[in-house]
Protein backbone atom coordinates (compact mmCIF):
# COMPACT_ATOMS: atom_id res chain seq x y z
CA UNK A 1 0.00 0.00 0.00
CA UNK A 2 2.80 2.44 0.79
CA UNK A 3 5.29 1.79 -1.98
CA UNK A 4 8.78 3.15 -1.53
CA UNK A 5 8.59 3.00 2.25
CA UNK A 6 10.27 0.59 4.63
CA UNK A 7 8.24 -2.04 6.49
CA UNK A 8 8.79 -0.13 9.73
CA UNK A 9 7.52 3.08 8.14
CA UNK A 10 4.49 1.26 6.74
CA UNK A 11 3.62 -0.11 10.17
CA UNK A 12 4.11 3.29 11.76
CA UNK A 13 1.80 4.90 9.22
CA UNK A 14 -0.80 2.14 9.61
CA UNK A 15 -0.77 2.65 13.37
CA UNK A 16 -1.11 6.43 12.96
CA UNK A 17 -4.11 6.05 10.66
CA UNK A 18 -5.61 3.40 12.94
CA UNK A 19 -5.38 5.69 15.96
CA UNK A 20 -7.05 8.52 14.04
CA UNK A 21 -9.82 6.19 12.93
CA UNK A 22 -10.39 5.07 16.51
CA UNK A 23 -10.55 8.69 17.71
CA UNK A 24 -12.99 9.62 14.93
CA UNK A 25 -15.18 6.61 15.74
CA UNK A 26 -15.36 7.53 19.40
CA UNK A 27 -16.10 11.18 18.55
CA UNK A 28 -18.99 9.94 16.39
CA UNK A 29 -20.31 7.97 19.37
CA UNK A 30 -19.93 4.54 17.72
CA UNK A 31 -18.69 1.30 19.21
CA UNK A 32 -16.33 -0.92 17.26
CA UNK A 33 -19.13 -3.41 16.82
CA UNK A 34 -21.58 -0.90 15.35
CA UNK A 35 -18.98 0.73 13.11
CA UNK A 36 -17.71 -2.60 11.80
CA UNK A 37 -21.23 -3.81 11.07
CA UNK A 38 -22.07 -0.60 9.18
CA UNK A 39 -18.88 -0.97 7.10
CA UNK A 40 -19.56 -4.64 6.37
CA UNK A 41 -16.64 -5.99 8.41
CA UNK A 42 -16.13 -7.86 11.67
CA UNK A 43 -15.30 -6.14 14.93
CA UNK A 44 -12.02 -8.06 15.16
CA UNK A 45 -10.98 -6.76 11.73
CA UNK A 46 -11.73 -3.15 12.65
CA UNK A 47 -9.92 -3.58 15.96
CA UNK A 48 -6.84 -4.88 14.14
CA UNK A 49 -6.95 -1.89 11.74
CA UNK A 50 -7.26 0.59 14.60
CA UNK A 51 -4.24 -0.97 16.30
CA UNK A 52 -2.17 -0.91 13.11
CA UNK A 53 -2.00 -4.69 12.92
CA UNK A 54 -4.01 -5.21 9.76
CA UNK A 55 -3.56 -3.92 6.22
CA UNK A 56 -6.60 -2.18 4.81
CA UNK A 57 -8.01 -1.02 1.49
CA UNK A 58 -8.56 2.64 0.72
CA UNK A 59 -12.20 1.83 -0.03
CA UNK A 60 -12.71 0.50 3.49
CA UNK A 61 -11.16 3.61 5.03
CA UNK A 62 -13.31 5.87 2.85
CA UNK A 63 -16.40 4.00 4.05
CA UNK A 64 -15.35 4.67 7.64
CA UNK A 65 -14.65 8.34 6.92
CA UNK A 66 -18.13 8.71 5.46
CA UNK A 67 -19.63 6.87 8.43
CA UNK A 68 -17.81 9.02 10.97
CA UNK A 69 -18.46 12.26 9.09
CA UNK A 70 -14.84 13.47 9.11
CA UNK A 71 -12.63 14.75 6.32
CA UNK A 72 -10.10 12.74 4.33
CA UNK A 73 -7.34 15.05 5.57
CA UNK A 74 -8.26 14.39 9.20
CA UNK A 75 -7.31 10.72 8.75
CA UNK A 76 -4.53 10.83 6.17
CA UNK A 77 -3.03 14.24 7.01
CA UNK A 78 0.24 14.52 8.87
CA UNK A 79 -1.21 16.66 11.63
CA UNK A 80 -4.61 16.35 13.23
CA UNK A 81 -6.45 18.10 16.04
CA UNK A 82 -9.21 16.73 18.23
CA UNK A 83 -11.71 19.14 16.68
CA UNK A 84 -10.98 17.86 13.17
CA UNK A 85 -12.03 14.37 14.27
CA UNK A 86 -15.44 15.62 15.33
CA UNK A 87 -18.19 14.97 12.77
CA UNK A 88 -18.35 18.01 10.51
CA UNK A 89 -21.43 20.21 10.28
CA UNK A 90 -21.64 23.30 8.10
CA UNK A 91 -24.84 24.87 9.34
CA UNK A 92 -26.25 24.65 5.81
CA UNK A 93 -29.65 23.12 5.17
CA UNK A 94 -29.87 19.72 3.53
CA UNK A 95 -31.26 21.34 0.40
CA UNK A 96 -28.36 23.78 0.18
CA UNK A 97 -25.82 21.00 0.66
CA UNK A 98 -27.54 19.06 -2.13
CA UNK A 99 -27.32 22.07 -4.44
CA UNK A 100 -23.63 22.42 -3.60
CA UNK A 101 -23.02 18.76 -4.47
CA UNK A 102 -24.90 19.13 -7.75
CA UNK A 103 -23.05 22.34 -8.58
CA UNK A 104 -19.67 20.68 -8.00
CA UNK A 105 -20.52 17.76 -10.28
CA UNK A 106 -21.79 20.02 -13.05
CA UNK A 107 -18.77 22.34 -12.86
CA UNK A 108 -16.41 19.38 -12.99
CA UNK A 109 -18.04 18.27 -16.24
CA UNK A 110 -16.63 21.31 -18.03
CA UNK A 111 -19.81 21.50 -20.15
CA UNK A 112 -21.53 24.89 -20.33
CA UNK A 113 -24.54 23.25 -21.99
CA UNK A 114 -24.97 20.81 -19.12
CA UNK A 115 -24.47 23.58 -16.59
CA UNK A 116 -27.15 25.73 -18.28
CA UNK A 117 -29.59 22.83 -18.53
CA UNK A 118 -29.26 21.83 -14.89
CA UNK A 119 -29.45 25.44 -13.75
CA UNK A 120 -32.68 26.02 -15.69
CA UNK A 121 -34.15 22.78 -14.33
CA UNK A 122 -33.43 23.69 -10.70
CA UNK A 123 -34.71 27.24 -11.21
CA UNK A 124 -38.07 26.08 -12.57
CA UNK A 125 -38.56 23.52 -9.78
CA UNK A 126 -37.90 26.23 -7.19
CA UNK A 127 -40.11 28.67 -9.10
CA UNK A 128 -43.10 26.31 -8.92
CA UNK A 129 -42.89 25.96 -5.14
CA UNK A 130 -42.01 29.62 -4.64
CA UNK A 131 -45.15 30.66 -6.51
CA UNK A 132 -47.35 28.47 -4.34
CA UNK A 133 -45.92 29.97 -1.17
CA UNK A 134 -45.90 33.54 -2.46
CA UNK A 135 -49.53 33.44 -3.58
CA UNK A 136 -50.62 31.81 -0.31
CA UNK A 137 -50.15 35.21 1.36
CA UNK A 138 -53.28 37.30 0.62
CA UNK A 139 -51.19 40.46 0.84
CA UNK A 140 -49.02 39.39 -2.09
CA UNK A 141 -50.29 40.12 -5.57
CA UNK A 142 -50.39 37.26 -8.05
CA UNK A 143 -50.09 39.78 -10.89
CA UNK A 144 -46.31 39.35 -10.79
CA UNK A 145 -46.92 35.93 -12.39
CA UNK A 146 -48.14 35.97 -15.98
CA UNK A 147 -48.24 32.21 -16.66
CA UNK A 148 -51.32 30.15 -15.80
CA UNK A 149 -50.70 28.35 -12.50
CA UNK A 150 -52.09 24.96 -13.60
CA UNK A 151 -50.33 24.99 -16.95
CA UNK A 152 -47.14 26.00 -15.22
CA UNK A 153 -47.41 23.09 -12.76
CA UNK A 154 -48.00 20.62 -15.59
CA UNK A 155 -45.01 22.03 -17.48
CA UNK A 156 -42.75 21.52 -14.46
CA UNK A 157 -43.94 17.91 -14.13
CA UNK A 158 -43.12 17.32 -17.80
CA UNK A 159 -39.71 18.89 -17.30
CA UNK A 160 -38.98 16.62 -14.34
CA UNK A 161 -39.94 13.50 -16.32
CA UNK A 162 -37.82 14.54 -19.31
CA UNK A 163 -34.73 15.69 -17.42
CA UNK A 164 -33.00 12.26 -17.11
CA UNK A 165 -33.22 11.67 -20.87
CA UNK A 166 -32.18 15.25 -21.60
CA UNK A 167 -29.14 14.88 -19.37
CA UNK A 168 -28.13 11.63 -21.06
CA UNK A 169 -28.39 13.34 -24.46
CA UNK A 170 -26.10 16.14 -23.31
CA UNK A 171 -23.57 13.70 -21.86
CA UNK A 172 -23.46 11.73 -25.10
CA UNK A 173 -23.72 14.66 -27.52
CA UNK A 174 -21.03 16.77 -25.87
CA UNK A 175 -18.71 13.79 -25.38
CA UNK A 176 -18.09 14.74 -21.79
CA UNK A 177 -15.36 12.80 -20.02
CA UNK A 178 -17.55 11.02 -17.47
CA UNK A 179 -14.59 10.34 -15.21
CA UNK A 180 -14.65 14.06 -14.40
CA UNK A 181 -18.12 13.74 -12.88
CA UNK A 182 -16.88 13.16 -9.37
CA UNK A 183 -16.98 14.77 -5.96
CA UNK A 184 -14.15 15.45 -3.56
CA UNK A 185 -13.58 12.52 -1.21
CA UNK A 186 -14.53 14.59 1.83
CA UNK A 187 -18.00 15.13 0.32
CA UNK A 188 -18.74 11.41 0.56
CA UNK A 189 -20.58 11.75 3.88
CA UNK A 190 -22.80 14.55 2.57
CA UNK A 191 -23.59 12.58 -0.57
CA UNK A 192 -24.56 9.43 1.29
CA UNK A 193 -26.66 11.37 3.79
CA UNK A 194 -28.48 13.15 0.97
CA UNK A 195 -29.11 9.92 -0.95
CA UNK A 196 -30.42 8.20 2.17
CA UNK A 197 -32.71 11.12 3.00
CA UNK A 198 -34.16 11.29 -0.53
CA UNK A 199 -34.70 7.54 -0.78
CA UNK A 200 -36.54 7.62 2.54
CA UNK A 201 -38.71 10.46 1.22
CA UNK A 202 -39.43 8.49 -1.96
CA UNK A 203 -40.38 5.50 0.16
CA UNK A 204 -42.85 7.64 2.10
CA UNK A 205 -44.33 8.96 -1.17
CA UNK A 206 -44.83 5.40 -2.47
CA UNK A 207 -46.60 4.44 0.76
CA UNK A 208 -48.91 7.44 0.44
CA UNK A 209 -49.75 6.50 -3.16
CA UNK A 210 -50.56 2.89 -2.29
Amino acid sequence: MYSGRSIAQDREKMLEIGEKLAAARKAAGLTQSRAAQAAGRTQSYLSAVEHGKKAFSVGFILDLIALYGVSYEAIFGEAVSHSSLTPQTTGESGAQQALDLLDELVRNSGSELLEKGVEDYVKLCIYAVLRQLYEANPHNTSKVFSADAQQEFESVLKLISRMPGHTRSILQGCRIDRSRLELAVEKGHELRSFIKECEELLGCCEEDIT
